[in-house]
């Protein structure tokens, strides 16, 4: 027990464990005891005063939180190596609580010793006997607690090797070391038995409050490991250049053009690994990256790269926008939507996607790209349709806006048989049908005639409801001489919406 690189207070503590086994055979003197006392005492305190350079530690690495992300991990591992630190230490506590309760407390008329001192029955039974504990005696438990607090341990100083990794697994290995021990006569012993059989309540508790203190000391060990790197997981750099970041290389005429500029640091002879976007070339520890645009619209390409020597990965986005190569010619004297009419639009944005485009102004509808103007109720000379884009962020970017001049539907042209004009029988013309329709015009609009003036030469006017000629005219037109004028005006027609047409050409027709 006095072998390894131990302290020379933990060498002189084992040796006294040796002296002490080797009289515990023999009857213990009161000297002895009060010997043993003293050693609690003296280990209790180191105790605590170790659990209170601890908090020190941790409220330093608590303290470097808001000024370092890199201490953020090591804040959270750090409670977590607290928290099973206190677990552990509670379980030895409650052991050594239980068997001073079950002899009869403490005296502390005299110092504060031990009642049952040199009680042999309750501790043996306690630590090795009693299945009531945990289901096993409480050194079993303790060993199987103490195991996994170790691997616990190792497991922490290993997930950021250094320089010292080996030397601090050595130390944990060597305080929490529960192998079988050969005895005396050479037989085999379970760590269990060779620590606490057979020794009264004043060995026990020592050797409860060295396992105390070998759960502190590592606990401060490893805590003391975790401050160091954080800051041993610092980038280090030997250059700054300034960059500039644009918010979107692609804008448009009125747009604001916004960028984050700062400079950054970088380190030359530590070349950064690159994964899913491979630059062409590495110059100063800056990737080059040149790639060939596919596609149209906003692309984004999710690339990351790690430093050597460094397990963080760090994630960049490569935002662009591709559009089409294009020319725009626009009639700008054409810019002209019709009254009672559905106006058809398509409003595109270079380099954007139908959906991501919003479409502002009176009486226009639609979405993806295609979009009706219905102006018919719209008073005044001309409007403005705008149009934006909806960002990743949710926010609206101006593209820009059109002023559009709106005018009523152009004159139709009133019909009998396909003529407004020109030579017809008179017997043909009373069985006619008066017709209107819009004449080179790019909108279908068909029109139904719902009344019209019927003027005959030698005839007042004759107001007609719907599109024939009345019965009553048709022998009035037979009997007109040849080369008589007969005329059809104030035609009113409408469309299949209903949509009153008053501007209709007027239809002349000589009958012969």
């Amino acid at each position: 027990m006095a072998s390894g690189n131990l302290s020379p207070r933990q060498k002189m503590i084992n040796m006294m464990y040796l002296v002490l086994t080797a009289m515990l055979a023999l009857n213990v003197s009161k000297d002895i005891l009060a010997v043993l006392h003293k050693l609690d005492v003296g280990m209790s305190a180191t105790v605590r005063t170790v659990e209170e350079g601890t908090k020190t530690i941790y409220a330093a690495i608590e303290a470097q939180v808001s000024e370092n992300d890199r201490a953020v991990p090591f804040n959270e591992r750090a409670q977590v190596l607290r928290s099973k630190s206190n677990t552990v230490e509670s379980l030895l506590v409650k052991a050594r609580e239980d068997m001073i309760a079950e002899t009869g407390g403490i005296d502390t008329a005299d110092d504060n010793r031990l009642k049952g001192e040199d009680n042999r029955s309750v501790s043996n039974n306690y630590m090795l006997n009693d299945k009531s504990v945990g289901g096993q005696g409480a050194a079993k438990e303790i060993k199987e607690k103490l195991t996994e607090y170790r691997s616990f341990l190792i497991a922490e100083i290993e997930a950021n090797p250094s320089p010292v990794t080996e030397e601090l697994i050595g130390e944990i290995n060597q305080a929490f070391d529960f192998r079988d021990v050969k005895s005396g006569k050479g037989k085999k012993e379970t760590w269990e038995t060779a620590t606490f059989a057979d020794l009264p309540l004043a060995g026990v508790i020592p050797f409860i409050t060295d396992l105390q203190s070998k759960v502190r000391r590592m606990e401060a060990r490893v805590a003391e490991y975790f401050y160091s790197q954080i800051d041993a997981s610092a980038l280090k750099f030997d250059g700054v250049r300034a960059v500039v970041m644009p918010k979107s290389t692609y804008i448009t005429q009125g747009e604001i053009y916004e960028a984050d500029v700062f400079l950054a640091a970088y380190n030359s002879g530590n070349q950064p690994e690159f994964t899913d976007i491979i630059p062409e070339e590495i110059v100063d520890g800056v990737g080059k990256i040149r790639f060939s645009a596919k596609g149209i619209g906003s692309k984004t390409l999710t690339g990351s790269m790690t430093l050597p020597g460094d397990d963080r990965v760090y994630s960049y986005d490569v935002v662009y926008t591709v559009a089409p190569p294009s020319v725009v010619i626009s009639p700008s004297k054409m810019n002209v939507l019709y009254r009672n009419v559905i106006n058809p639009l398509e409003i595109s944005v270079p380099g954007v996607a139908p959906s991501d485009i919003v479409v502002n102004g009176p009486g226009v509808k639609g979405s993806n790209g295609k979009y009706n103007a219905d102006i018919t109720k719209i008073k005044g000379k001309e409007i403005k349709i705008s149009v934006s884009v909806k960002e990743a962020n949710g926010k609206l970017r101006r593209a820009g806006s059109k002023l559009f001049r709106l005018k009523g539907l152009p004159q139709a042209v009133g019909s009998v048989f396909k003529k407004n004009q020109g030579v017809m029988s008179s017997s043909l013309l009373s069985k006619g049908k008066v017709e209107a329709e819009y004449q080179d015009f790019p909108f279908d609009l068909p029109l139904t005639v719902v009344s019209f003036e019927l003027k005959m030469d030698g005839q007042p006017p004759m107001q007609v409801k719907g599109d024939k000629i009345p019965s009553k005219a048709k022998p009035l037109i037979q009997k007109l001489r040849p080369g008589s004028s007969v005329q059809i005006r104030k035609i009113i027609a409408k469309t299949q919406k209903g949509a009153r047409i008053s501007r209709v050409g007027i239809v002349s027709i000589d009958v012969q």
